[in-house]
């Protein structure tokens, strides 16, 4: 994209960010020799008519977007087509939107906030009184300048996207109406259009933000409609002390339930929060003689995460503690991150878990070029009958009771000769722990031991070696690979893949089906996608579980197709490929990270112009440095646009601070350590480990590790507890609420554009 001119005049330098309605490019005006802001939507899907149709709509918002004149709109100057891509110009604004200030900061001093949401009143008076609303009013469509002034951008293009979207379609889906759903005003839930007064209410709940550090509502989607048209919101003065009833009472006021109850236009609440900010400077300047100094604390508290990542109980109504605010520059690019460990198997001690048997076996077979359409199975153990299985360990004669209890952090294998691996992930495991005793508020008495397995440790051997460990968290594929059934006696918790298993382990990412439900919701929405054919899983049509990839697109209301040509042969060709394609019609195609069996699809695909969308079935929290080459191997088949959904957090990317501003404001020695792959999963699934012991111990007793070990794993499965990738609850072993990222492929590279839930609005439902 970079260096492609549009309309013969706007030539692309710099991509400033992407989302889930497109892209913003810094470009250069040839004609005119000035620098200008150039946001590219998604192409037109439609057909004949419709499209020219959808083009028009376009071109008439856009001119409306163009006539509005004010100091607080970001000003538009030229719109367009490119390749079915309607495309705006607008002045090029120097500064950071609202959004990218709240993941900074957590929350702004009241005064910036009531000046900046001031200014979004005096665009929204010009934009009302020229009967234009925005629709979609939030904190990343409000920028503010290097001088402080905010100014609103993407008027227009809220309405069209609505209008591309189709009321009618959303309610035939069940999808929630077009916008943020943190900000969306009651009426707009019942699909009613509104008018100036909708704008406001999203102005209230955007000040709310600015002031308390989250939106005033939060959870699931269809938790915040039902909040937005039956709930009051917490008062601010409740989440931060100097905020005044005046204050409580703008909130309030502009989120009224009923329009009729807000102030009656964008004037009138600008008047009031002029009025208030004006009361407020007034009680500022009455208070300025100064306060003694406290005296010093004799033992300062050590560094700790804020409050935002306590855990939750019953009676916490009030909202999280501000985070820490970070750094206030914002990075362009990102710096390239060490992977988790080095590669570079010994010879001696080959790696045997399932997923790591997988990837070799593929990259052993491309290599020799021969295709690679076998039968890969990741279910537990690697054969065998059951009855050859060895047996558990006995609980055995009741041992003392211990100082303290053992936990494993199960790590990969890899070349591992400067110590890295354990180094770091017992780091991150004690930092864990250190947060968990902050909670509890008394000491959990736990030492970490890093294990490494080859598969080949049956449990009784691992309790012998280590007689008080209690649970195993991390990498646990290596001992899953033993054929001894652990049920009975140890909590183990994956934080890697997130095939959680009543019968095993506890898991951390989101399952594959529910990864395919965020998928569909996302590419329904922003891309218009209906019909599917996914090729990230052979005949998983025919899966009597119903718990893939596909079934979860299906699940969320598209029309999804396995792709017959992939049934019964590994003679996949292009031309098998293209007639199964002429035949379904696809909006689009899903393939996996790691592609096998499908290696004719993508170029097949990559012709026929089709949105490819990447399923990250492979990759994962523990990903290693082979693993990374190979998948970025695999990447530089696909174009760019691109699409890919994963369940890890990648930290070569920037955090997104809003949705998870405990990754944001950790304390730096725990900053460093996040830069590792896995780290923040290992991090959250030990603090859900010493949730539930704190509450096996209840009484400060300390019974035999072989007792402990039955009770923790059971308590595991009600443990509710904040980390730094959001809430944690367990549901038939399986995390629920858990996030998908989306990425897109930009000049050869993948970026995030954001989780599922902020790209539509929408909370990731449970899985079991």
């Amino acid at each position: 994209m970079r260096g492609r001119r549009l309309g013969q005049r706007y030539e692309l330098t710099e991509l400033l960010g992407s989302g889930g309605m497109g892209e913003v490019w810094r470009a250069r005006d040839s004609e005119l020799g000035r620098e200008v802001a150039v946001k590219i939507l998604l192409a037109t899907r439609d057909d004949g008519a419709d499209r020219e149709e959808s083009l028009a709509r376009f071109r008439r918002e856009a001119r409306v977007a163009a006539a509005l004149d004010s100091p607080h709109i970001v000003a538009v100057h030229d719109h367009g087509t490119d390749g079915g891509s309607p495309y705006l110009v607008m002045a090029l604004v120097e500064g950071r939107t609202l959004e990218q200030i709240l993941r900074e900061s957590g929350r702004v001093p009241v005064a910036d906030a009531l000046r900046w949401m001031a200014d979004v009143c005096r665009g929204l008076d010009a934009a009302h009184t020229a009967d234009v609303v925005h629709r979609d009013i939030k904190p990343a469509n409000i920028m503010v300048t290097g001088e402080g002034t905010a100014k609103i951008v993407d008027f227009g293009i809220a309405r069209f996207t609505e209008l591309r979207a189709g009321d009618t379609q959303l309610t035939q889906t069940g999808q929630l109406p077009f916008g943020s759903v943190q900000y969306l005003a009651p009426e707009r839930f019942h699909q009613g259009r509104g008018d100036g007064r909708t704008d406001l209410y999203a102005v209230g709940c955007v000040l709310y933000e600015l002031l308390v550090g989250r939106p005033p509502f939060v959870g699931d989607a269809a938790g915040v409609m039902y909040n937005h048209l039956h709930d009051e919101p917490l008062r601010p003065s409740r989440a931060r002390a100097e905020l005044t009833p005046d204050v409580d009472r703008l909130i309030l006021d502009l989120m009224a339930k009923d329009p009729d109850d807000r102030p009656g236009d964008a004037k009138t609440a600008l008047a009031r929060m002029e009025a208030v900010a004006q009361a407020l400077a007034s009680t500022t300047a009455a208070e300025t003689e100064p306060a003694p100094a406290p005296e010093p604390e004799a033992d300062p508290a050590p560094a700790s995460l804020p409050d935002v990542v306590r855990e939750r109980g019953p009676e916490d109504a009030e909202p999280p503690a501000t985070p820490r605010p970070v750094s206030q520059s914002v990075s362009k690019g990102t710096s390239a991150q060490s992977p988790w460990i080095p590669a570079s198997p010994p010879p001696s001690a080959p790696r045997r878990t399932r997923r790591t048997l997988v990837l070799a076996a593929v990259a052993a077979l491309l290599a020799l070029g021969i295709p690679a359409g076998i039968g890969l199975s990741l279910s537990s153990g690697d054969g065998g009958d059951d009855g050859d299985q060895a047996q558990a360990p006995s609980a055995g004669k009741a041992s003392p009771a211990p100082t303290s209890y053992t936990l494993g952090v199960a790590y990969h294998w890899g070349d591992d000769e400067d110590g890295q691996d354990p180094r770091i992930t017992t780091q991150v495991v004690e930092a864990a722990l250190k947060e968990a005793e902050r909670r509890a508020k008394r000491k959990i008495p736990v030492n970490v031991v890093a294990v490494q397995d080859y598969g080949e440790t049956p449990a009784q051997e691992l309790l012998e070696q280590h007689p008080e460990m209690i649970a195993l968290v991390g990498e646990i594929d290596d001992f899953a690979d033993v054929e001894t059934n652990w049920a009975d006696d140890m909590a183990v918790v994956d934080t890697c893949d997130g095939g959680g298993a009543p019968e095993w382990e506890y898991a951390l990412p989101a399952a594959e089906f529910e990864v395919g439900r965020q998928a569909a919701r996302y590419l329904a929405g922003a891309y218009g996608v209906s019909r599917v054919v996914d090729a990230s899983e052979s005949h998983w049509d025919t899966d009597t579980d119903e718990d893939t990839f596909g079934h979860g697109l299906r699940e969320a209301g598209l029309t999804a197709l396995p792709l017959p040509s992939q049934k019964g042969t590994d003679d996949l060709t292009a031309s098998r490929v293209t007639a199964d394609l002429d035949t379904s019609r696809p909006d689009a195609v899903t393939v996996s990270d790691l592609r096998t069996a499908e290696e004719a699809v993508v170029p097949t695909v990559r012709k026929r112009g089709t949105l490819i969308a990447v399923h990250a079935s492979y990759a994962s929290a523990c990903d290693i440095g082979d693993d990374f080459e190979m998948f970025a191997r695999e990447d530089a088949q696909l174009p760019d646009g691109s699409l890919r959904f994963r369940t890890f957090n990648n930290e070569r990317q920037k955090p997104e601070c809003t949705e998870f501003p405990a990754l944001c404001a950790a304390p730096a020695d725990l900053r460093k350590l996040l830069a590792h792959r896995g780290a923040a999963e290992l991090y959250d699934g030990t603090l859900a480990i010493a949730a539930g012991l704190d509450r096996v111990l209840g009484d400060g007793a300390r019974p035999p590790a072989d007792s402990v070990r039955p009770q923790l794993r059971a308590a595991l499965d009600s443990v509710v507890t904040d980390g730094l990738l959001g809430h944690y609850s367990f549901k038939g072993h399986q995390a629920q609420s858990r996030p998908v990222w989306v990425d897109r492929l930009v000049d050869g590279s993948w970026k995030q554009l954001g989780t599922v839930q902020r790209l539509t609005g929408e909370a990731p439902k449970g899985t079991g």
